[in-house]
């Protein structure tokens, strides 16, 4: 009861912000057979060389085509899973050719999580959205740089690329302080490396109120997924999207995120 006499008025319900969320499953290349050497190494797995590779470029750089996206990968000489375009980052980059996600990014400001090659960032400047591309780590934000320049002939607008360590306050607010809050935030294969918390209070902190979250992922460890998905039910919408077909990947099974 207030001093009036009244009881204290309801909470106030979640913000209506969402998340689009789908599982592509059965899509993780079989390790190739590596030596002595290789097998100890803690080196992540990381996805082997696939049909539309072109070989070697400059740096040792492997080239992929995405129709007119043309996207180097370093997973020779890269330690972490940005160096590669991985599959759930197909599945976003196929999503995105949708025309209600065009329309969705088109003339919006958009935030990419752990971008990793970069390859969404700049799908999304092509449907003419304001694309800020983030990583925490040094190489992959060189890779994305190097792919910018790459493709820049052909961006309807630049993409701006800002170091991010998700749950970092110093870099959240810096980000905010210059771009505001997005419209879109994209994440592929995100939980994969998710701390708990940490990319929540990240996402929380830079999506705009009338924000979606779409993302794309890959299982590899559910339980500890999951609990990470369940923690976002606290703030936003979960939604599940349609299943995605993708020609180098069996189809994208939906898992229910929340029953």
């Amino acid at each position: 009861m207030n001093s009036n006499g009244q009881p204290p008025p309801p909470p106030l319900p979640p913000p209506p912000r969402s998340v689009r969320f789908a599982y592509t499953t059965d899509v993780i290349p079989t390790p190739q057979q590596k030596g002595p050497e290789e097998r100890h190494s803690e080196r992540p797995h990381l996805p082997a060389p696939l049909h539309r590779e072109s070989g070697n470029g400059l740096l040792g750089l492997k080239i992929r085509n995405f129709g007119s996206l043309i996207i180097a990968q370093n997973y020779e000489r890269m330690q972490g899973t940005g160096s590669a375009v991985w599959q759930a980052a197909e599945a976003m980059l196929q999503m995105m050719k949708l025309p209600a996600y065009m329309s969705m990014l088109h003339g919006r400001k958009v935030l990419e999580l752990g971008a990793g090659t970069g390859i969404n960032s700049l799908a999304a400047a092509m449907s003419n959205a304001n694309v800020v591309a983030t990583d925490g780590d040094p190489d992959s934000l060189a890779l994305i740089q190097e792919n910018i320049k790459t493709n820049q002939f052909q961006l309807p607008r630049s993409v701006a690329v800002r170091n991010l360590v998700w749950g970092n306050q110093e870099q959240i607010q810096s980000i905010k302080a210059e771009f505001g809050l997005f419209d879109v935030i994209l994440g592929s294969d995100i939980l994969f490396e998710a701390i708990e918390g940490q990319l929540l209070v990240t996402i929380y902190e830079l999506c705009a109120m009338q924000g979606v979250v779409i993302m794309t992922h890959t299982p590899r460890e559910p339980s500890r997924e999951n609990m990470l998905l369940q923690s976002f039910a606290t703030y936003f919408n979960m939604t599940e999207v349609c299943p995605v077909l993708l020609a180098t990947m069996a189809v994208g099974r939906l898992d229910s995120i929340l029953r």
